[in-house]
């Protein structure tokens, strides 16, 4: 076991409420790992912790699992944070606290009482060849002091009390770096205290005068130093302490604020006391920054984000960053205001130009299919039939009719019976024109092809035998020979379209071979699909391709004209803001 990080992971577990165990694992498990730290001392088998170190191993970041089963008989589920410890950007190992179940809201403080002090580990351990035994207690608890409080104004103020109290100092005072001024964020023993006041902006003074020479900074100031004090020594005189003492705050090579003390003698620090001091500052002033950047404005955030980009583009070093950034500007440069064919996209589906649609010329049964839906079909080919087995006995029965009413024709001719020859005659007359009207329907209940094509709907297959009505539809057949495009046209591109604009279709079929169109018509009819609103625009295909079927689908581009990149990029998130500029005016 690890004294000092047993010690660290005591004070976490104080920290952290309902903490039901909790350890540091050195190593993943499976590497055989080790606990450097560990509470209640009673835990021995590390391979309890297997999963959770190899998900933190594998994801490199705190990991959260809520309500889950122990792995004991008889336990409770409970809620397990996990985070990556690292010194010197080196993994270090994985610390996991075992937690009683616990809502959303205490969840997340949970995660980020752990994620900060995961933090400030790595400077502990950093620290603990320069510091002595109680110096390493004050700074844990001073720490322990800062992870409490959920606001950075009360963690500040209490670790400002904790170090005052520590060092015998009537004041000591934290402030932040924001553009070319220091500004004072928190005092010691006051909760609040006004900017504008002349010591406070004594103190701001001494702390720029401390970060502009970028070291640590007294007044009076030793025989052998060569800094100035000028700052430092009105502060002096205006707060009546006979010293003070600066402390540059550095994070990653980059001083962000500063400490200062201030004592009413100068026995208060010897140079042990300010090497303490300036050990500790080191230690607890990043995580102080780091509790005050978490706690600004989005707006803040974004403008600190930007100001860092800024500083390395154009301060010293970061050779290669200048290098990829500046050719980026230069490449979205040129490439933003260069002209380019602007090009409305949408789907687009192939269909036939002309179908022919095959129905049942009366009531009837179907007797036969010879087609599917995707055969290729010939002129004059037989499709399907219906059944006409009532229709050839009706066409029998008028047969045997006509050949009894000629006989009888025949003997009224006979007889010269005037009378009776018209009416016969008649009755002849009628009887043919049944006999026409079932041939006729026999042959309408053969189906052929009218041309040559392919079959377009219509599965006969599997309804042999089933009725069908006088009207009804039972086959679509269409030409392989035109065909027509239809793109479905967002309506906030629809009046850059107009009839004869080219483009390109590229079916999902045939991504390969982009085919050329011209738009043709323009419907003035909108339709709703997947909550937008789209108006359906007809083109023709420039040339016809033997692999083209109906109901292909794809995606199609109409050439509008040549316009700016940058246009083309934007254009819509301009469109939208004057929508809604101009819908929210009263």
């Amino acid at each position: 076991m690890d004294p000092l990080v047993q010690y660290w992971l005591s004070t976490l577990c104080n920290t952290v409420k309902g903490v039901i165990q909790a350890v540091v694992v050195r190593e993943s498990p499976e590497a055989g790992g080790l606990f450097a730290a560990q509470l209640p001392e009673s835990i021995h088998d590390v391979h309890e912790f297997q999963d959770i170190v190899t998900t933190v191993l594998a994801q490199k970041k705190t990991v959260f699992h809520h309500n889950v089963a122990q792995k004991r008989e008889g336990g409770d589920p409970l809620d397990v944070v996990a985070a990556p410890l690292y010194v010197e950007k080196e993994y270090y190992g994985t610390v996991v606290l075992q937690l009683s179940s616990r809502i959303t809201g205490r969840q997340k403080i949970a995660v980020q009482q752990v994620e900060n002090a995961a933090i400030w580990f790595g400077a502990l351990y950093k620290q603990r060849t320069l510091a002595s035994k109680g110096q390493l207690v004050t700074a844990i608890e001073l720490v322990s002091s800062c992870l409490e409080h959920e606001n950075f104004q009360a963690a500040a103020t209490e670790v400002l009390n904790g170090l005052a109290l520590f060092f015998s100092c009537e004041r000591i005072s934290f402030g932040v770096c924001k553009g070319q001024e220091i500004v004072v964020e928190a005092v010691s023993h006051s909760g609040g205290f006004d900017r504008r006041s002349n010591l406070v902006q004594a103190t701001s003074d001494a702390m720029g005068e401390a970060i502009e020479q970028s070291q640590t900074v007294q007044y009076p100031q030793d025989t052998a130093a060569t800094y100035y004090t000028r700052c430092h020594k009105a502060l002096v005189k205006e707060s009546k302490l006979g010293f003070n003492l600066t402390v540059p705050i550095v994070v990653e090579g980059k001083i962000v604020g500063a400490i200062l003390a201030e004592s009413s003698s100068e026995k208060s620090f010897d140079s042990v006391k300010s090497e303490q001091f300036e050990q500790i500052v080191s230690l607890i002033g990043p995580i102080l920054n780091v509790r005050y950047q978490n706690e600004q404005w989005l707006l803040a955030r974004i403008h600190n984000g930007l100001k860092e980009f800024f500083a390395k583009f154009v301060g010293p070093g970061n050779v290669g960053f200048k290098l990829v950034a500046f050719s980026l500007m230069v490449a979205l440069g040129l490439v933003s205001f260069m002209t380019v064919d602007y090009r409305v996209t949408g789907k687009a589906r192939l269909e036939a130009k002309n179908q022919r649609a095959i129905v049942a010329p009366q009531d009837g049964y179907i007797a036969e299919s010879n087609v599917r839906p995707g055969d290729i079909i010939s002129d004059g080919e037989l499709l399907a039939t219906l059944d006409d087995k009532d229709l050839k006995l009706q066409y029998q029965k008028w047969s045997s009719q006509l050949e009894q009413l000629r006989r009888e024709y025949r003997e009224a001719l006979a007889q010269h019976d005037r009378s009776q020859v018209n009416i016969i005659h008649a009755r002849l007359s009628q009887a043919e024109a049944q006999m026409n009207l079932v041939e006729e329907q026999l042959v309408r209940n053969r189906f052929i092809a009218p041309f040559d094509g392919i079959v377009v709907s219509g599965d006969l297959s599997q309804a042999l035998g089933a009725p069908v009505e006088r009207g009804q539809v039972l086959l679509t057949v269409a030409p392989l020979v035109a065909y027509r495009v239809i793109l479905m046209v967002d309506e906030r591109d629809i009046g850059s379209i107009q009839k004869g604009q080219q483009g390109k279709l590229l079916l999902t079929s045939m991504s390969d071979d982009p085919m050329a169109f011209t738009v043709d018509s323009i419907t003035p009819v909108s339709m709703l699909e997947d909550g937008r609103n789209y108006f359906r625009v007809e083109a023709k295909i420039a040339e016809n391709s033997d692999m083209l079927r109906p109901g292909m689908e794809g995606i199609g581009k109409i050439v509008v004209e040549p316009r700016k990149l940058l246009w083309i990029w934007f254009h819509r998130v301009v469109d939208w803001f004057r929508l809604t500029s101009w819908s929210m005016r009263p």
